[in-house]
């Protein structure tokens, strides 16, 4: 079976690079798009269905993941809220073998095996139903039905507590060095925020309006969140009277000093918001004004040369750890939210606070350092500290006894 697969992807690959997309005419391209979509279809059911014997056999244990969700982030490279849906599906097929063998051979999308999955596994008696309506029926549509089918079968009040339990915020910067959002809340919720957001969206809508300016909604109802923020942000007038216009946020911008001095940054100069990306230096020297910025001028004070031989750490070191360690700093971890300091060698040994020997790890794997004889070794010298080049940065390594 495997040396099939293998022969087959082969050939696939073979294939696919082999057609000139530029003599292919406009049917023809969209025969191609069908033909790469059931491609795409067979993969994805495959990697379920693959996923689901990988948990039930516990085989992701011992490669370093603390679940199967970040085993399979890790090993197909793809986001952690697309490994955590791929996991969820795969588990609910397991108790529907007429939805699993329909996304199997293909009738089924996966965006539509997930709508079916849904409904079915709180409603057994609709399967049938939902696969019918999956046949013809928008994914949207399909969604709709489905919701309405688990609003029926389930308790309002758990269904509630259940989406509130699983509610997040994330963000990220896409490669186009755009900042994104994703989140989910209760319904509730995502009313208040509307609420918030709807009379400043119209006040904004109106005056752009009088302008003779026409953007989309969407544009508008980002433009909203923005003033919002820049209201929650701003301290308020002082028992005095006296206003202020300085920003409560707190932004870590890290700016070359000759682009600072230019105006704009060249080739291999920096100028960006630790943790987020990079920035125009106008913009910068903006911020500069109207926000407490922890500002780290790389041709300035050299950090590396900071080190304290107490616990205490001093503030500019601090604010360089946190520009340079944004993510946990173990090969292909990535998480950043409450990020610990680890002395690499430890205080008790006469490890110094410095640059060279601090790092920032994941609560996880802090704990691992620390008390399970896991070590963080540094493979080269890294004068950027990127992210991208961790993994050629440091090893992570297993105690020696545990095989």
């Amino acid at each position: 079976m495997f040396d099939e697969l293998t022969a087959a992807f082969t050939h696939l690959v073979d294939c696919a690079s082999r057609i000139e997309i530029d003599v292919v005419d406009g049917k023809g391209a969209a025969r191609l798009v069908g033909i790469a979509d059931g491609i795409r279809r067979a993969g994805d059911s495959l990697r379920t269905v693959a996923v689901g014997q990988v948990e039930r056999t516990n085989s992701w244990k011992g490669e370093g993941a603390k679940s199967i969700t970040e085993w399979l982030s890790i090993e197909t490279d793809c986001p952690q809220y697309e490994a955590q849906a791929v996991v969820l599906l795969a588990a609910q097929l397991q108790h529907l073998p007429v939805t699993q063998a329909a996304l199997r051979n293909g009738t089924l999308s996966n965006a539509q095996a997930v709508e079916v999955a849904r409904g079915a596994i709180v409603a057994p008696n609709t399967e049938t139903q939902l696969l019918n309506l999956a046949k013809h029926a928008t994914v949207r549509d399909l969604r709709d039905a489905t919701s309405r089918v688990v609003a029926a079968a389930t308790d309002e009040t758990e269904r509630h507590r259940q989406v509130h339990k699983s509610r997040y915020f994330k963000s990220w910067t896409d490669l186009d060095g755009s900042f994104n959002v994703r989140g989910r809340m209760t319904v509730a919720n995502g009313a208040l925020v509307m609420a918030a957001l709807k009379p400043i969206q119209d006040e904004i809508f109106r005056s752009a309006r009088k302008s003779g300016a026409h953007e989309r909604p969407e544009a508008y109802a980002a433009d909203a969140l923005m003033a919002l923020c820049e209201k929650t942000t701003t301290k308020q007038p002082c028992e005095s009277g006296k206003k202020t216009t300085r920003s409560n946020a707190v932004m870590h911008i890290r700016v070359d000093m000759d682009a600072l001095k230019r105006g704009r940054t060249e080739n291999g100069e920096v100028c960006e918001i630790a943790g987020v990306g990079p920035i125009p230096v106008a913009t910068a020297t903006e911020y500069l004004g109207e926000a407490f910025l922890k500002l780290l001028v790389i041709d300035g004070t050299d950090i590396r040369t900071i080190a304290h031989m107490g616990r205490a750490i001093p503030a500019k070191l601090l604010t360089a750890l946190e520009e340079r360690d944004r993510v946990c700093q173990v090969p292909t971890c990535d998480m950043a939210m409450g990020l610990e300091i680890d002395h690499i060698v430890p205080f008790a040994e006469g490890g110094a606070a410095s640059l060279e020997n601090l790092v920032r790890l994941c609560k996880r794997h802090h704990l691992q350092k620390t008390h399970d004889g896991y070590r963080l070794v540094k493979r080269q010298s890294n004068a950027r500290g990127s992210d991208d080049d961790r993994a050629s940065t440091w090893e992570w390594r297993a105690p020696p006894d545990s095989g």
